[in-house]
């Protein structure tokens, strides 16, 4: 009797190191006007916000959260856009237009999935500043964006300046150490044009040290 061949690991490693650069190499932002649905099941959300969670979060300290713009609350996004829209169009000499004030409406309505990612500053650890927690949260959102395209649907990150208003954060409940980063928008995707993408050379270089400055 011969006994079954032990799995050969380095295969295994090599098969999941194409599998996951193929899966990253292939993804594209999708614009929220060419998503459409369906949209993620509620299993398949729940796997993408697992796949989020399993960024690198230094100390534990989750400094993000995800909240579901529901179908039925899309209309109250609608006008809070409009007032947003109020608010800083409002300042000018003119009064908005109409169809300024309808192209911010439609933005709710957009996608058949919507998430507000939120950014969390407490609690408080002087060796996590805010701009490691922001990674982290960039971090979870690719997460979450890859799983997305690995289930077979479009993704897009969009932000704005009615999400940095004060009018937005109270009208979105968020307490005084949060702060909205931006939504994300998912769907099955449309037609999509991809934009060309740099090279690695555009982004690493070497570090070419100075000399060194003497202690006090």
């Amino acid at each position: 009797m011969t006994s079954d061949p032990e799995p050969d690991t380095d295969d295994d490693s090599a098969d999941l190191a194409t599998l996951v650069l193929a899966l990253i190499g292939s993804r594209h932002s999708v614009a929220p006007k060419r998503l459409l649905a369906p949209g993620p099941s509620p299993a398949q959300l729940l796997q993408m916000v697992d796949a989020a969670a399993c960024a690198p979060d230094h100390r534990a300290l989750r400094p993000w959260r995800l909240m579901r713009i529901a179908d039925h609350q899309r209309d109250a996004l609608a006008d809070l856009f409009e007032a947003c829209s109020r608010d800083r169009l409002g300042n000018n000499d003119a009064p908005p237009s109409a169809a300024d004030l309808a192209k911010s409406r439609d933005k709710a309505y957009r996608a058949p999935t919507l998430l507000l990612a939120v950014l969390r500053a407490t609690p408080d650890d002087p060796e996590v500043p805010l701009t490691e927690r922001a990674v982290t949260l960039g971090a979870a959102l690719m997460n979450l964006l890859l799983a997305a395209h690995g289930l077979g649907f479009g993704a897009m990150l969009t932000s704005g300046r009615a999400v940095r208003t004060a009018r937005f954060a109270q009208a979105m409940a968020l307490a005084a150490d949060e702060q909205a980063v931006c939504f994300v928008s998912i769907g099955t995707a449309g037609t999509a044009q991809r934009r060309a993408r740099a090279t690695a050379a555009d982004f690493l270089d070497d570090w070419v040290a100075g000399p060194a400055k003497p202690g006090p």
